[in-house]
Order: C-alpha cells, then sequence, then structure tokens
C-alpha cells in the first residue's frame, strides 16, 4: 500500500508543477511546432532561447510519458546551460539548477532514487540564494526521494528546512501530501491525525482524496469503523467529482482527436498521391543503382574473401609449425628433466639394493615414482590408463621408469631377471599396448602421452 502511495504522490508532484489540460491534437501540434522551430534554429543563435526550446519539447514529450525523450532533452538543456554559465555565470548556474531539478524528476518517477539524489542535490547547490520559492521546491523533491527510499528522519529534515527558507510553501499541496506521508512513515500517528482534517479541508481535489484515503486506512487501523465509514464515503463523493471532470475532459479529448484525424485523412490523400509518385521514381532509380553497384561490390567481396582465406591457411599453417616446434622442445626439456630426476631417484633406488643385487621397491616408493611422473608429465599416468585400459599398475608403472630413462641393467635389478630379459618385457609391452609400433621404441611411443 505505501509503494502505490509513493506512485500516487509522484504524479501529485508533476500535477503541481505543471498542469496539463490540453487536448491530445493540440499537444502533437505544438510538439511539431517546437520541433521544426529546433531544427530552423541557427546554430550560432541564443543560447537562452534555444534552453527555453529544449525545456518547452521536454516538458511536451512529459505529457506523453515518453519518458526517455524527456530525459534527452532535458541533458540538451544542461549541456546548454553549462554552455551559458561561461558568458553569465549567475544565469547560467540557474538554469542548471532548472534542468538538474527536471532531471531528478523525471529519474524519481522511474524509480532511479539515487541518480535523482545526486541530481537534486546539486540543482539546490546551484540555484541562486535570492530563488526562495525554486529551493523550497527542490527541498520538497529531495524529501519525496527520501520519501520513496523510506528514510522518514530526511523527510522530516527536508520537509521542515523548506518550510523554514520559504514560509508559504507550506500552504501548497506538495508540502501538505510530502508531511503528511513523511510523518505516516515515521509511525507519528498522533501528529498525523491532527494536521490531516485542516490538510484535507484546504488541498485541491487530488490532494483531498489521497489524504482522505489516508486518514480512513489510519481510522480503520484503529478500530474506529464509523469515522473510516464516513471517510469512506467522502472519498467516494471526490473521486465521483475527479471522474466527473476528467471525463469531460476526455470528451473534449476525443472530439479534438477525431477532428483532428478527419483533417489528417484528408491531407494524407494528397500526400499519398504525390508520394506514390516520388516512390516509383525512386525505386527506379534505385534498382539501376543497385544493378550497377551489386557487380563491383560482389566481385570486391570476393576477392576480399579469397585474400581472407589464403591468409587464414598461413595462419594455421604457422600455428601448426610453432605448436610442433614448442612440442619438441617440450619433450626436450621434459627429457632432460627426467635425466635428472633419474640422477635424484638412482640413490633412492640404490638404497632398496640387496645384498643379492635385487631391488626390492616398496609400495610407497612405487607410489611415489607414479607420483613424480605424473607431477613433471601432468596426466601421464591417467591418459596411459584411458587409452590402454587393460594394463596393469605393474605395466604403468613399469612404463614410468622408461619415461625416466632407467637403464636395462637397472631395470633388471628392480624386476629380478636378466639385462637380456628387460628387452623381451618391453617387446611384451609393445604387443599388450596392442598398436603399430614396430618402427619406434617403446620410449617414442609413450611421448604421445606427454602434453
Amino acid at each position: 500500500m505505501k509503494k502505490l502511495l509513493y506512485i500516487l504522490l509522484v504524479a501529485l508532484f508533476a500535477s503541481c508543477v505543471k498542469v496539463n489540460d490540453t487536448p491530445v491534437a493540440e499537444e502533437d501540434a505544438a510538439l511539431v511546432s517546437l520541433l521544426n522551430e529546433l531544427d530552423q534554429f541557427p546554430s550560432t543563435g541564443n543560447r537562452v532561447k534555444r534552453y527555453r526550446l529544449y525545456s518547452q519539447i521536454s516538458a511536451e514529450y512529459e505529457k506523453k510519458n515518453l519518458t526517455e525523450l524527456q530525459k534527452h532533452y532535458q541533458k540538451l538543456m544542461l549541456s546548454e546551460a553549462e554552455a551559458i554559465t561561461s558568458d553569465n555565470k549567475i544565469s547560467g548556474y540557474k538554469l542548471m539548477a532548472e534542468a538538474l531539478q527536471q532531471l531528478a524528476t523525471a529519474h524519481m518517477v522511474e524509480g532511479q532514487l539515487d541518480s535523482a539524489l545526486t541530481e537534486a542535490h546539486q540543482a539546490y547547490q546551484l540555484a541562486p540564494r535570492d530563488t526562495m520559492d525554486f529551493r523550497a521546491q527542490t527541498l520538497l523533491l529531495l524529501a519525496q526521494i527520501h520519501l520513496m527510499a523510506e528514510n522518514g528522519d530526511s523527510v522530516e529534515h527536508y520537509t521542515a528546512e523548506a518550510k523554514r527558507i520559504y514560509p508559504k510553501v507550506e500552504q501548497t499541496d506538495l508540502y501538505r501530501m510530502t508531511n503528511a506521508y513523511g510523518l505516516e512513515l515515521q509511525s507519528k500517528n498522533k501528529e498525523l491525525m491532527a494536521i490531516l482534517p485542516t490538510y484535507i479541508s484546504k488541498c485541491g481535489i487530488h490532494g483531498q482524496a489521497e489524504l482522505t484515503r489516508l486518514l480512513m486506512y489510519h481510522h480503520q487501523d484503529a478500530g474506529r469503523w464509523q469515522e473510516a465509514l464516513d471517510d469512506a464515503l467522502n472519498l467516494m463523493d471526490i473521486t465521483d467529482s475527479i471522474a466527473r471532470t476528467e471525463s469531460s475532459e476526455n470528451l473534449a479529448r476525443i472530439h479534438a482527436l477525431q477532428h483532428e484525424r478527419q483533417m489528417e485523412f484528408q491531407r494524407a490523400e494528397r500526400k499519398t498521391e504525390q508520394a506514390r509518385l516520388y516512390a516509383i521514381i525512386i525505386v527506379i532509380l534505385l534498382l539501376l543503382l543497385a544493378a550497377s553497384f551489386a557487380g563491383l561490390f560482389y566481385r570486391r567481396k570476393a576477392r576480399i574473401a579469397h585474400a581472407n582465406e589464403l591468409e587464414a591457411m598461413r595462419l594455421s599453417e604457422a600455428a601448426q609449425t610453432n605448436e610442433n616446434l614448442v612440442r619438441e622442445e617440450n619433450i626436450k626439456l621434459q627429457s632432460l628433466y627426467y635425466v635428472h630426476l633419474y640422477a635424484i631417484i638412482l640413490p633412492i633406488l640404490n638404497a632398496h639394493r640387496g645384498k643379492s643385487g635385487h631391488i626390492n621397491l616398496e609400495e610407497s616408493s612405487w607410489e611415489l615414482i607414479e607420483k613424480n611422473t605424473d607431477m613433471v608429465l601432468p596426466g601421464f599416468t591417467t591418459r596411459l590408463r584411458k587409452q590402454h585400459p587393460t594394463l596393469t599398475t605393474e605395466d604403468v608403472r613399469f612404463c614410468c621408469l622408461l619415461m625416466m630413462r632407467v637403464p636395462n641393467a637397472l631395470l633388471a635389478d628392480v624386476y629380478g631377471i636378466a639385462s637380456a630379459s628387460v628387452a623381451v618385457r618391453k617387446q611384451r609391452m609393445k604387443k599388450k599396448l596392442d598398436c603399430d609400433i614396430q618402427n619406434q621404441t617403446i620410449e617414442q611411443y609413450l611421448n604421445q602421452y606427454i602434453i
């Protein structure tokens, strides 16, 4: 319910700033006239006049609820005011404050409260000290932004400050609405109930509706059912009056729009005949131009595509060459690393050598060999097992020793076999790998599992 009341409060702010009862057709005509005037306005023309044009166009778009276009021209107002400041600081600051206040209002309506708060503060700081009415309105705008953000203390501060610097602001519906909702937000029900009857009697018809609704809710919450019923009946009378007024205004707009539509239809028929003739001529010219340029375009496109294809092939070949060079270099570095790794592991292997010369490795030593292999050649054993799932743990560890470049004599001591039998074991391993590796050594084959 609070959010709904805040939205209605924002609508009231817009209505307090500028009341719109112009028929729709007249709005369109006014906007077209202003845009035409802006198009014909000289680039070196009076900046203040251009600022006013932007302001009027922004107001027209505000009537149509075209927020993005409204903000676009408000930003142009701000830019123009900044340029005016270089010639006349006082006048420029006043116009900048006005543009910032309008931008802040637009951002508040859209719910962009941080932007609205920043712009409203800037507007208040730039406003000349003698514009008390404007400064009070800006303070009320800040209060409304904090009201939407549900910052009750800030609402109270800014409404009080607005009343202090410009006492007449207390007689406006905007002040009454903001103050009432601020008290409601702070749960100051006693103070709120004390001022609501006076505010309702002095507000305009829209303000009366909102404050009567607020009064009704408070009577209802307090269990004062008779007072709430009276409030509801009063609210019904007020809303009926608003509906009759809006109905009358809408009927006038409909009549004006119907007349404008009829006139526009007649003008459109005349323009359509002219446009049809011009369109035929333009289409013929475009077809001729398209036919002449299409051939040139596609020939040029084909040449570019061919050149790009050749360049892509060249880059691909270069990348493949570089990849091969990097791979070879990595293999060399890894081989060199294993030479050093072998030199480190050799004493460990010898430490497990028995009196017979046989090397008895414990399970922890085999796990260390696998771990070191995967550390230097990341994922080597994983890829080997994935490619050859029939390999046993002993087979994988044998491959790890081969990748470490352990000589046959040392392998014979590890497995307790003759040196000649190591070559036989390698041949068996080649067959077990089930690959055609007859033209290369098993070590060369295993290198493919190195990243």
